[in-house]
């Protein structure tokens, strides 16, 4: 068999698999890959949509999936969404040619970033415990001790302060550093790189939910330095997929969605061009359908201006059948009582143009934009300048502004 399965996106392939590759595709990966079988014993056709990166198999396999776009687009778009004040990412040297090659060297400025904070001194912070310590300390909670160990006396619970490592932004770099480590890298001396990082973090705790955190996180004169080193964290472990057991490799693949990516990559150039507009740009904001607000919706990217809503972007990596996005804008359009709404698709969707007069009250009018992903980092960027003066000139029209 062939060392490593290579696909494209939104391409079909017959290809030989074990049976335990098999159930390893579809107990982890259904919602990802369609797998058909043939009617020949150990041949499927596997059918990915719109996610690129790689699986490791059972076996020592490897199930790769290179994007249609170009890998240092696909970079630019990542580093966009994940750098979007260009702290740290553009400046990188682009070593890479495969999305395998891709993922090792964003892993690579992790360490980088990691090791120096580490050679610096790792944050510290106090916590709040509730615990039962072999002497009283802090504040000795009496109800709770008696609730605890009733006719005992030997221990009491308290709650006290401590100076610790135990910090949010050490939890995050460590339970990455974890689950990146048993991967097999082509660079030698990564993988060993990346356990002394754990280790060096070890008075963090290893959380599993350490993903989570990062909704609760705030910067400030402390943690600033951090900043680098957790939003490549968040880049990687928002493609990691975990296998769910306790083995050596805590994790099966690393899978990009572009549909996801695209999605927040078009949210990032808004948000970042809305204030220059007197404008605000919000990604995901729910809005109520119907007047019981029984029925919810979340546009990709909401645009407000003083008085409220004034325009309702969509970003559609994949074009739907017949007019489904255009009957999903009217729906946002009147949910948020705008008259204009943009749905921005990529440019190799062969998505309508111009725009659409609604007929019937509200006098609605959806816009047809595309972006461009066919060329490199310097035409993307064009591109993305060119969507905002696009949306600029319809938020322009609005009184809200």
């Amino acid at each position: 068999m062939e060392a490593e399965i290579g696909l494209r996106e939104r391409e079909q392939r017959e290809v030989a698999l074990s049976p335990q590759e098999l159930t390893a595709l579809r107990q982890v990966f259904a919602s990802r890959l369609a797998i058909y079988a043939t009617g020949e014993p150990g041949r499927y056709v596997v059918a990915t949509g719109s996610v690129v990166g790689f699986v490791a198999l059972p076996g020592g396999r490897t199930l790769v999936i290179e994007p249609k776009v170009r890998i240092d687009t696909l970079f630019a778009l990542l580093a966009a969404v994940y750098d979007p004040c260009d702290d740290f990412l553009r400046e990188e040297p682009q070593a890479y040619t495969t999305v395998r090659e891709l993922f090792e060297f964003v892993v690579r400025i992790f360490a980088v970033q990691v090791e120096d904070l580490v050679a610096r001194g790792i944050l510290r912070g106090y916590r709040i415990f509730t615990d039962e310590p072999a002497a009283v300390r802090g504040r000795l909670l009496l109800t709770e001790t008696l609730r605890r160990r009733p006719g005992l006396h030997d221990r009491h619970t308290c709650r006290f302060s401590q100076f610790t490592a135990d910090v949010p932004e050490n939890r995050i770099l460590r339970w990455t550093s974890f689950c990146l480590q048993p991967l097999r890298y082509r660079e030698v001396g990564l993988a060993g790189r990346l356990g002394r990082l754990s280790r060096a973090l070890s008075g963090a705790h290893l959380d599993p939910m350490a993903r989570q955190l990062y909704e609760r996180l705030n910067y400030h004169r402390l943690n600033d330095p951090y900043r680098p080193a957790l939003s490549l964290a968040r880049l990687l472990l928002d493609g990691l997929t975990f296998s769910g057991s306790a083995g050596e490799e805590p994790f099966l693949g690393y899978l990009i969605d572009m549909d996801e990516l695209f999605e927040r990559y078009v949210g990032t150039v808004l948000r970042r061009a809305a204030p220059g507009w007197g404008a605000l740009a919000r990604e995901q904001d729910p809005h109520a359908l119907d007047e019981a607000r029984q029925v919810h919706l979340r546009p990709d990217i909401t645009l407000y201006g003083r008085d409220g809503p004034i325009l309702v972007v969509d970003a559609k990596y994949k074009r739907e059948a017949a007019h489904a996005d255009l009957y999903q804008m009217l729906a946002y359009c009147h949910a948020l009582g705008v008259g204009e709404a943009v749905l921005v698709h990529p440019a190799s969707e062969q998505a309508p143009s111009g725009s659409v007069a609604v007929r019937g009250p509200g006098s609605i009018q959806v816009h047809y934009l595309s972006l461009d992903l066919g060329g490199g980092p310097a035409q993307l960027e064009e591109q993305a300048k060119a969507l905002a003066g696009a949306v600029w000139a319809l938020v322009g029209r609005s009184p809200g502004v």
